[in-house]
């Protein structure tokens, strides 16, 4: 009995066209052949940073300032890099502190009322208090004469243009300077313009200067008693024109506080600008050298100059004590006034 063979010729065929298939298709597509890539081992080098201790040299005798930087645990990479990283470290804080020194060197905080500076009242809001000045080198260049900056930086200035104070009282002052000043204690305002220090009452009570001056002003009652002069001038227009000033409330007002024993190259109370208003000013026991005391622009419902020394030394002949023909009043009380050699020094 004959068995029956598969046939081989089959298979091979088979075989034969899986061959020439992937022939085919290594010719038509382009085949990427396998890549094995090496194992990439990552280091993490170790980072300290040194610790710094940064010390800031004392300002305008204060407290030194001591700024401490947290020490970190040196920089180490590994390699010669640390050096380059070390130094970049160092330069930063070099730099670092150079501009911490500039900064605090250039700070300056503002002057607090009463020391001497430049004082606007109008920039206060009503029933506050003046508290906030403006520094005189703010207004200086690097051309201004040394004698002028030293002048006016100890000068106190109050301008009461466009505002309304309650009472002022400046009691107990050594005002002046030997040299270079015109005025030591002043109230001035614009004539041109009739701006004016408009007040119910002032009062200067104690004074001693070389001069004292009162002009340009409208005072409905003037009072001039107890006063020792090197010659006393009391020539006052008389006027219908003066009104009696009523100041009273102070609700609203800005706050003035007291300026008492202490010392001034020069005191202003300007109102150059607008006029100003107060309740009360009160000059009290203020002695002044080298210059004298300049009232103008002035209206108020009563002025009283007494107990005061006024003289230059020139002789009675010479009037010290002066109020001009340009102050216009309605009402004149002057007593108990000597004229006699006087010379405040």
């Amino acid at each position: 009995m004959e068995q029956e063979h598969t046939p081989k010729k089959s298979t091979n065929s088979s075989n034969s066209t899986q061959q020439n298939k992937k022939s085919f298709l290594k010719k038509v597509f382009f085949v990427i052949p396998d890549v094995r890539l090496p194992r990439i081992r990552l280091r993490i080098p170790n980072w300290r940073t040194p610790g710094v201790n940064l010390t800031l040299p004392a300002v305008k005798g204060q407290k030194s300032l001591n700024l401490s930087i947290p020490s970190i645990k040196g920089l180490r990479i590994v390699g010669g890099v640390w050096k380059v990283g070390t130094f970049g470290l160092a330069v930063g804080l070099v730099v670092m502190t150079i501009a911490i020194m500039s900064a605090v060197r250039g700070l300056q905080a503002a002057p607090i009322w009463p020391e001497p500076a430049l004082y606007t009242a109008s920039y206060v809001q009503p029933d506050r208090a003046v508290k906030v000045g403006q520094d005189w080198d703010q207004f200086m260049t690097d051309t201004t004469p040394a004698e002028t900056r030293q002048l006016q930086t100890m000068t106190l200035q109050l301008n009461l243009s466009g505002a309304r104070a309650g009472d002022i009282t400046l009691s107990g002052l050594d005002i002046g300077k030997a040299s270079g000043l015109t005025d030591a204690l002043q109230i001035v305002g614009s004539s041109g313009n009739g701006n004016e220090l408009i007040c119910d009452e002032v009062i200067l009570d104690g004074l001693e200067a070389k001069t004292l001056n009162l002009g340009s002003s409208e005072i409905y009652v003037l009072n001039i008693t107890n006063n020792i002069a090197d010659g006393l001038s009391i020539g006052p227009t008389m006027s219908a024109t003066p009104k009696d000033i009523v100041v009273q409330s102070i609700r609203g007002t800005v706050s003035v506080p007291a300026v008492t024993n202490s010392t001034y190259d020069r005191i202003i109370i300007d109102t150059s600008t607008a006029d100003g208003f107060c309740r009360k000013l009160t000059i009290s026991n203020v002695s002044a050298y080298g210059a004298g005391i300049n009232l103008d622009n002035i209206q108020a419902g009563t002025l009283t100059i007494q107990n005061s020394i006024i003289g230059d030394g020139t002789g009675i002949n010479a009037a010290s004590f002066i109020v001009a023909n340009t102050t216009k009043i309605q009402q004149l009380n002057a007593t108990n006034n000597v004229e006699q050699p006087v010379s405040v020094q």
